[in-house]
């Protein structure tokens, strides 16, 4: 298959690495301009641009299209709208969203063993079933643009990262080296998510809160009052959380109040 890939920042650079890795299609990869020829020749084109340049991009590229054409866009916040241009010509039109953190065009994270969410037409979604297994990835076939979806991948994506930043510093209040808290940090969150692949959740909880030990929730936050305030305001927030997560897991009713109470001290 060929694609062409529109874009060449951190999803068109991470999918082109990963596709020409995998060696399965020919890939090319533009950045705003391409050529008419280019466009003809595609059996795939992924358009990985901004959210609000996709429409544009979209009408831009239509009227080059080969009829048997699919045209993918990448943004979990959008639906296939932004592509009617494309579909008026007859091309197959969907979303193919990797569900990925992608920070920078430098470091591309691998895209093996992760997920893909595709929708639109049924050859559209055979399409990503081809691009994603190139990858290393799955794909899950699900509703994007509703601000539900995107909001529980910026949840994990963005939460995630937030936290870390506030455990790397309360490293280095601890003697770390700031990248070694982040390697150390960073090791954690990939054995979690290790587990939440593996073990699903709330099986994938672990500490004191899963084992309803109220003494060391309360000793952790009377060392970060001292320590610093935000961390402690960030602990707190996510407490309830995470005693939710417990209770689901097994913990008793008693356990999980006294812990909450802790948050009184």
């Amino acid at each position: 298959m060929n694609i062409l890939i529109i874009g060449r920042g951190r999803v068109g650079t991470a999918l082109r690495r990963s596709l020409q890795a995998s060696g399965a299609h020919d890939v090319v990869a533009v950045g705003r301009r391409w050529t008419s020829a280019r466009v003809r020749a595609a059996d795939a084109v992924i358009i990985a641009s901004s959210d609000d340049s996709i429409e544009t991009v979209a009408q831009a590229l239509a009227p080059d299209l080969d009829r048997d054409a699919t045209v993918l866009h990448c943004a979990g916040a959008r639906g296939t709208d932004e592509l009617r241009a494309c579909e008026a010509c007859g091309a197959a039109v969907g979303v193919m969203h990797p569900l990925v953190s992608f920070p920078s065009t430098r470091h591309s994270p691998s895209l093996r063993g992760t997920t893909f969410t595709a929708n639109g037409s049924r050859r559209a979604i055979a399409t990503s079933r081809r691009i994603a297994q190139a990858c290393g990835a799955r794909v899950a076939v699900a509703q994007t643009g509703d601000p539900l979806y995107h909001a529980a991948a910026a949840l994990t994506a963005n939460g995630a990262a937030a936290l870390a930043f506030l455990s790397v510093g309360v490293l280095e209040r601890l003697g770390f080296s700031k990248r070694a808290a982040e390697r150390a940090i960073g090791g954690l969150l990939r054995s979690v998510g290790d587990n939440v692949q593996s073990l699903g959740v709330p099986s994938a909880l672990t500490g004191p809160v899963a084992r309803g030990e109220a003494q060391t929730v309360t000793a952790h936050r009377k060392a970060l009052r001292s320590a610093s305030r935000d961390v402690l305001a960030g602990y707190d927030a996510v407490l309830p959380i995470i005693v939710k997560c417990a209770k689901a897991a097994g913990l008793p009713q008693a356990k999980a109040s006294r812990i909450l109470r802790t948050r009184k001290r």
